[in-house]
């Protein structure tokens, strides 16, 4: 049983991984597009992003291997075989009780180490496309996007930090624009790559858009020297810590090392955490009851009630973490009583289950059965 289980929840952990990676591969594409090593660069990320989408297939490919695992010895009728034999239920779900605590385990760990430092790498690896993006946004003679800019060079020195006449057109959120314009420009370099740009002796102005040119003139400007961005990223990235999703979960205990991060926020992280690793260990009560079929007719529903009782729990616990992040609720109220409740549940459904017995005659005969041996005992006599 356990083999069979460990098999399945393999292949599903898999099938679900991918599913999940797919969603991000669009974008992982659109990302290191224009970057040297592009490939290199897209594996890094995947390797990145793979603690927090395993985080999610975990619970999800392990409920529907025990499920699927003891639907098969149902329908192959070797669970009635076993229960014949004198095993009980409780007695047969044994391995998955044990996988499940090997997951926990599992979960535990990627969500409360590898997820944050996974996080925070990923942040680092975008980080660094956007710097050499901005680098690549300078090709001679062509019109390239990058972010809410439109640049554009004439031409650009063999070196590739020299510019020529430069034009630059910002899309803000509120509808207007703003340009700036050169006739020369140099990239700054350091020994991490490039940081800025310079722009010399140029021009610039706003345009507004249509509903606000009546109330407000368009402000133009003239410079002898600018820098553009006014706040170049540091050569350096960041220290880890940034929010919440950063931080071990031993970290999440006390955050005063890290200003920018909520008290609030860190324990509601800290609470969901351990009550998704826990909720791992409460599969099979809910995995058995959806997967027994002892009657003659076998039933097809349990899959499917076990996918959307899996979903409304997890959503449950992402809307009370939520609520718990901003302060609104205590830390402990957003996770520990949605678990308790899903224990409750799925308790009551297992010890119903694993309380009946499919090798019991029925005790109260039909009538006609009794009219029957009623008139067999008569014509003896």
């Amino acid at each position: 049983m356990l083999t069979e289980c460990l098999r399945l929840f393999a292949s599903l952990c898999g099938l679900v991984l991918s599913i999940l990676l797919i969603e991000r591969l669009i974008r992982i594409v659109e990302v290191v597009a224009d970057t040297e090593n592009g490939a290199l660069v897209a594996v890094s990320i995947i390797v990145n992003l793979i603690p927090h989408y395993l985080q999610l297939a975990i619970p999800a490919a392990l409920f529907l291997a025990m499920i699927i695992s003891i639907d098969r010895l149902s329908r192959s009728g070797e669970l009635v075989t076993m229960l014949s034999a004198g095993l009980s239920l409780k007695h047969l779900s044994r391995p998955f009780f044990l996988l499940a605590g090997a997951a926990a385990l599992a979960s535990l760990i990627i969500s409360g180490f590898l997820q944050p430092l996974g996080r925070y790498s990923y942040r680092q690896t975008i980080n660094g496309i956007q710097t050499q993006s901005f680098e690549a946004a300078f090709q001679e003679g062509r019109f390239v996007q990058i972010d809410n800019y439109t640049v554009w060079t004439e031409y650009r020195d063999f070196g590739g930090s020299t510019l020529g006449p430069t034009f630059i057109l910002e899309t803000r959120p509120d509808g207007s624009e703003r340009y700036i314009s050169a006739p020369s420009g140099e990239l700054l370099q350091s020994e991490h790559g490039t940081v800025g740009l310079v722009l010399e002796n140029g021009r610039g102005a706003t345009l507004l858009p249509p509903d606000m040119r009546d109330d407000m003139e368009a402000p133009g400007l003239s410079f002898d020297r600018i820098r553009w961005p006014v706040e170049p990223r540091t050569a350096s990235f960041r220290a880890r810590g940034n929010d919440e999703r950063e931080l071990t979960i031993f970290e999440l205990g006390d955050v005063s090392a890290f200003p920018n991060v909520e008290q609030s926020a860190a324990s509601a992280s800290f609470h969901d955490q351990l009550s998704r690793s826990l909720l791992i260990l409460i599969l099979p009560v809910l995995a058995f009851p959806l997967g027994v079929n002892l009657g003659r007719r076998a039933r097809a529903g349990g899959i499917v009630l076990g996918v959307m009782t899996l979903l409304i729990v997890q959503k449950a616990l992402e809307y009370g973490f939520q609520t718990a992040s901003t302060g609104a609720i205590p830390a402990w109220a957003g996770s520990w009583p949605i678990l308790v409740v899903t224990l409750c549940a799925g308790g009551y459904a297992f010890s119903r289950v694993a309380g009946e017995s499919i090798l019991k005659p029925d005790r109260a005969p039909s009538a006609r059965n009794k009219d029957l041996a009623f008139t067999s005992v008569s014509e003896e006599a």
